[in-house]
């Protein structure tokens, strides 16, 4: 009897202890920054660059925030590009980070967050008229390290701002580019 009311006491503080809110979200943004990888010249004589940590960036999450504290912790999956775009061809650099985050919340409006993402399967690809400017190419990125500041708009609606150190060396000539980048994203949480 004595080791049945202990286990059910232990079930019971272990369960308001780890109970929770489970929000998925999806967001998306723009970023700037990292090293120069190509520059594209149209026929008109217009001129775009790709970097390593451009540009757009869609992502998908799941934000785990325990019930009375001021912590909730952050899994993402996200798609993140730079692309130029022709009649004739196209050339871009792309990714999918995972990103894992520990957010704090400072009060109702304001939450702050550093966390680890690792780029999955970095890549360089030009097609059609695109291939002039440089040939595929496969990456392989670094553990990358975030910090952002995120302010609640709404309670479902949300806006970040961050940074991201990170590096990617080219598996084909082991040239290392930088990817680091800022960005602002808007997120809506499915509450």
């Amino acid at each position: 009897m004595k080791k049945i009311f202990l286990a059910a006491l232990a079930a019971g503080v272990m369960g308001s202890c780890w109970a929770s809110e489970w929000s998925p979200f999806l967001g998306g943004g723009l970023t700037a920054g990292g090293d120069k990888l190509t520059q594209v010249t149209y026929v008109s004589g217009d001129t775009q660059n790709l970097h390593g940590g451009g540009l757009i960036d869609l992502r998908a999450g799941l934000d785990f925030r325990m019930v009375n504290s001021d912590i909730s912790l952050q899994g993402v999956i996200a798609y993140h590009t730079d692309r130029s775009n022709a009649d004739n061809g196209s050339v871009d650099f792309t990714r999918m980070p995972i990103e894992f985050l520990v957010q704090w919340h400072a009060n109702e409006k304001w939450a702050f967050a550093g966390g680890i993402r690792k780029a999955l399967e970095p890549k360089y690809n030009g097609s059609g008229a695109g291939t002039q400017f440089g040939s595929d190419q496969k990456y392989k990125s670094s553990m990358g390290w975030i910090v952002e500041g995120e302010y609640a708009i709404t309670p479902s609606v949300g806006l970040k701002a961050r940074y991201v150190k990170e590096d990617y060396t080219s598996r084909a000539t082991g040239e290392k580019a930088d990817g680091s980048h800022f960005g602002l994203l808007g997120v809506y949480y499915f509450r």
